[in-house]
């Protein structure tokens, strides 16, 4: 009996997980990721593991990602949330008010969400994950199906599944020999993929002086450019990060570096002189990503994105083309436990009772 050979396409955290079950059930996989890093939207800076892109989740009602950090035996920390909460207004300028009143825990991997993908590439045979390579087509050819990558140059099998870990956005623009049909691709241009439209700005600092002062970290402002603050400490650095409000074209126009000045202006503002000079800053700007971000998605849809309930592909399609992104699953869309049950609606009950 032939074992299946699937390729997974996309090395964020769906492929990394889809390609860790796979393995550990002895099924022949091989995983292909356009970036030269595997993570996805998972990245965390090289110094102090501060994430830039997500850092939550929460075991009370995603019990996936909470069970698969225990499984690899990865350290967590409680999100800091004592203190006051800062709210800045043209009005009123900075207005210190109570936190959060205690509820379902944020917990984060200690020393970045970036540990996860580590230990997950740790568990793969390393010459089955490839880098550097962007799935551009796919034929159905008599003897499987034959992929096509721009990048590196890459002699790839042929296959008999195919797994797209990915936004279905961009799974919209792959090359598909026989055509997809119009309104299947139409289904998958309408699917928002979450937090694409946006930027997030970290500061480091050699410790956490705003709880000194009696601060969570927390701010909400109508002024910007960060709309939103929190503590950013990790257990193993001190650090402080907001989301932007501020658009894609914006930050298009205005420049890496201007925003930086503008977001440590801004946070002086609120915490103080102390966050005049951080030890380094970052900024992502997920927009400017092609491997994250359609062009539609430069608009902030503020909705988690789904495919249609009853999304399925007509034949020839059906049966060896999946979609395992986050935004792919029934629940949880677009979270990093959405990518995980999206993977696990791959697998046979016997298998998924294993995963839980």
């Amino acid at each position: 009996m032939t074992i299946p050979r699937i390729a997974i396409i996309g090395g964020g955290l769906a492929g990394l997980y889809a390609a860790y079950r796979l393995h550990q059930l002895g099924i022949d996989f091989d995983l292909f990721e356009a970036r030269s890093r595997l993570g996805g939207r998972i990245l965390s800076t090289e110094s102090g593991g501060f994430d830039l892109g997500p850092s939550w989740f929460w075991p009370d009602f995603q019990p996936l990602m909470h069970n698969l950090v225990a499984e690899l035996g990865l350290p967590v920390v409680e999100q800091y949330t004592a203190g006051a909460t800062l709210v800045e207004d043209q009005a009123v300028g900075v207005v210190r008010k109570a936190g959060y009143l205690p509820g379902n825990a944020s917990m984060r991997v200690e020393g970045g969400t970036s540990r996860l993908v580590e230990a997950l590439v740790a568990s793969l045979p390393p010459a089955h994950v490839h880098l550097n390579v962007a799935l551009t087509s796919v034929h159905l050819e008599e003897q499987g199906l034959h992929l096509t990558f721009a990048g590196e140059p890459l002699q790839a099998p042929s296959y008999s599944s195919l797994w797209l870990a990915m936004p279905p956005r961009l799974a919209a623009r792959i090359q598909f020999t026989p055509d997809l049909l119009q309104p299947e691709l139409q289904q998958l241009m309408v699917v928002p993929t979450w937090m694409a439209a946006h930027a997030k700005y970290v500061a480091r600092y050699a410790r956490p002086f705003w709880r000194e002062a009696g601060l969570s970290g927390d701010a909400f402002s109508r002024i910007g450019p960060m709309a939103e603050l929190h503590d950013a400490c990790n257990g193993v650095g001190a650090a402080l990060f907001g989301f932007l409000g501020v658009s894609a074209a914006q930050r298009a126009r205005i420049g890496e570096s201007d925003l930086k000045a503008l977001c440590r202006a801004q946070l002086v503002r609120l915490f103080g002189d102390q966050a005049a000079e951080p030890i380094e800053d970052y900024l992502q700007d997920w927009a400017a990503d092609p491997f994250t971000a359609a062009e539609q998605d430069r608009v902030a849809s503020g909705a988690h994105g789904y495919l249609d309930p009853g999304f399925s592909l007509a034949p020839p399609w059906g049966g060896m083309l999946h979609l395992i992104g986050s935004e792919a699953a029934a629940e949880q869309g677009g979270y990093m436990e959405g990518a995980l049950r999206a993977v696990n609606q791959r697998f046979p009950a016997k298998h998924r009772a294993r995963m839980l």
